[in-house]
């Protein structure tokens, strides 16, 4: 029973309305046997006394506690035979039947203190008793029929009374259980609202930054508060280690604290790392008189400590550690609420920590990345230099006048000289790729013919003589771009196409469509292997056929040809040519113009029908 039943508060009100009604009657009983003399009869006065030490005795009684056992109903029966007796003696005051109203007021009175039906039917008992008495007078005749009838009336109205009683009790107090459970209920969902409240806070601390040490603070602060301790600390396992690391910075009195180098070894047996390898939670007090050994709490000065294990499922990630209670000792309940709130810590902090250590791999392979290509970029500058000296000094040595007699010494400095603008090729494409790493390759747009432009490039490629037929619609036979790097593009895919599609004609089509002017190179040779589709600009990507192995290359061509269009606000692709072979197609911003676009066309038809 607790304050808020409804049942006691009924009782005690009664209680009090019957503590002012036995008032007001003794003080006018009093009055009036003293306004008649009869208050001098020892009779009288000492049956008045004792009625008044009965009063008293009510009025002191702590009925809020007492009608919480079996001895509240027991003080009600008494001061009810107590009220009964008060009637007797007042018998010379009233009329039979005014009197009849009194005992039978007793009666309610029980009825409405919804005591037990035992004690109810005693302080009927007890009443009718005295008003049998009052009937009867001093002379005990034989009860008349008018006598008979009151107290048969009198015995009635105490048994409906009773029955009422009875039910109304009933009722009450299942209306008070009902009213206790719905009262528990909502203290129980109040707390579990704070805890999911706590839970709340601490998982969208997951939006709150994107580094752990903007995190942290928030998620074990939040925890912190919802315990009232006041330090804080996450450890994690680190497994190559083999120790649990202190996450920095710790909570501290409301303050973060950096706590660098703090690595607690499993081997150590400390506190916490027993809490990591049992997976059960540990309350510690009395830690300044405990001689621990542990360095760690010695430092943050714990004096009591409680700490749970942070679960993923079924896997261990660390340790979460409070110290320090603002008021009282850690409980079993505060064990409870650390339990629930570690969960979606650890959650969050296992997302936190993978993610701060993929992105600080990806910082480390960024670095090692532009380390790599200004060292590229650098030796191609170095290479350049004395490569275009060496290419001179081979163009120069075979002029006819200066040309060695010896057909094998001008055949050696052909060779030479193939190779040296080969090697010259390839540094040139490494600072391409130096410069598209960079963001640094510029654009130089002017208003190309495309084709003639096409025509001279082709012209410019080893080996492309009478294999490339050249088909520019009208509507897309000019285009704004850097010709430098449109140049390479088609130089690069007339190579490749020449170099995986030996003794097959060579197509290039200019079409416009959709706003851009689409630049196909297709090939009509073995094609392309389905693995490689999703890979094929990527760099160092090469079709690995036994019959192109001694043609040589880097496999560079297509990713830079990427980086160009990309460069250019274009956009490159493959698809496959039917009937075998593959087409390439180059999709560029069209600025210049004849016609409306054809809207509806997502890549060449005439591609489709190659």
């Amino acid at each position: 029973m607790t304050d808020h039943n409804q049942f006691l508060d009924y009782r005690l009100k009664v209680i009090r309305l019957g503590q002012a009604i036995s008032i007001v009657g003794f003080v006018a009983l009093a009055f009036h046997l003293i306004d008649n003399a009869s208050f001098s009869n020892p009779d009288v006065r000492t049956p008045v006394i004792v009625l008044g030490a009965a009063l008293l005795l009510a009025l002191a009684t702590p009925w809020k506690k007492l009608l919480t056992t079996i001895w509240g109903d027991i003080a009600i029966l008494v001061w009810g035979s107590a009220l009964s007796g008060a009637l007797l003696v007042g018998d010379s005051i009233a009329p039979d039947d005014v009197l009849a109203i009194g005992f039978l007021a007793v009666v309610v009175f029980a009825a409405a203190a919804l005591v037990n039906p035992l004690t109810t039917g005693g302080v009927a008992l007890v009443s009718l008793f005295c008003y049998f008495l009052v009937v009867q007078g001093s002379t005990f005749n034989q009860l008349t029929a008018n006598d008979f009838t009151r107290i048969v009336t009198f015995v009635t109205a105490s048994a409906l009374l009773l029955i009422a009683a009875t039910g109304i009790r009933k009722q009450m107090q299942t209306a008070s259980e009902r009213l206790e459970n719905l009262v528990s209920r909502d203290i129980e969902l109040t707390e579990r609202e704070g805890e999911l409240q706590h839970l709340y806070d601490v998982s969208r601390t997951i939006g709150t930054g994107t580094d752990l040490s903007d995190v942290l603070p928030e998620i074990v602060g939040r925890v912190v508060g919802a315990i009232q301790a006041r330090t804080g600390v996450v450890m994690i396992y680190r497994v190559n280690e083999e120790a649990l690391e202190v996450l920095s910075p710790i909570w501290v009195a409301g303050h973060t604290l950096r706590a660098e180098g703090y690595k607690l070894p499993l081997v150590d047996g400390g506190i916490n790392q027993r809490v990591f390898t049992s997976g059960e939670p540990i309350i510690k007090g009395d830690l300044a008189d405990a001689n621990t050994r542990d360095q760690f709490l010695s430092d943050l000065d714990a004096n009591e400590i409680v700490s749970v294990p942070l679960r993923i499922e079924s896997r261990i990630i660390g340790v979460l550690m409070l110290a320090d209670k603002k008021a009282g000792h850690f409980t079993e309940d505060d064990v409870t609420a650390l339990e629930s709130l570690a969960g979606p810590s650890a959650l969050v902090l296992n997302q936190m920590v993978r993610f701060q250590s993929v992105r600080d791999e990806g910082e480390k392979m960024a670095e090692l990345a532009k380390l790599k290509t200004d060292f590229v970029s650098t030796v191609s500058h170095e290479l350049r230099t004395p490569l275009t000296s060496i290419i001179g000094s081979l163009r120069t040595l075979q002029r006819p006048q200066l040309a060695p007699p010896d057909p094998n010494a001008q055949q050696l400095l052909s060779t030479a000289h193939r190779q040296a603008n080969r090697l010259r090729s390839l540094i040139e494409d490494l600072l391409v790729v130096s410069r598209i790493d960079n963001q640094a390759l510029p654009v130089r747009p002017q208003l190309i013919d495309l084709e003639e432009f096409l025509s001279d490039t082709a012209e410019g490629v080893p080996d492309s003589d009478g294999i490339v037929v050249l088909d520019v619609e009208p509507e897309a036979s000019q285009i704004r771009a850097d010709p430098d790097h449109l140049g390479r593009i088609v130089t690069n895919l007339l190579y490749n196409a020449i170099k995986y599609a030996p003794d097959s004609p060579l197509e290039i089509w200019v079409r416009q469509r959709r706003g851009e002017i689409w630049l196909s190179v297709i090939d009509h040779g073995p094609g392309i292997p389905y693995e490689l589709h999703d890979h094929i600009f990527d760099r160092f990507t090469q079709v690995a056929r036994h019959e192109t192995r001694s043609k040589g290359g880097t496999g560079l061509g297509l990713s830079i040809v990427r980086g160009l269009t990309e460069s250019m606000g274009g956009r490159v692709w493959f698809e496959p040519t039917i009937g075998g072979g593959a087409t390439f197609t180059v999709g560029l911003p069209s600025r210049t113009t004849t016609r409306g676009d054809d809207i509806g066309l997502s890549r060449p038809v005439e591609a489709e029908s190659a």
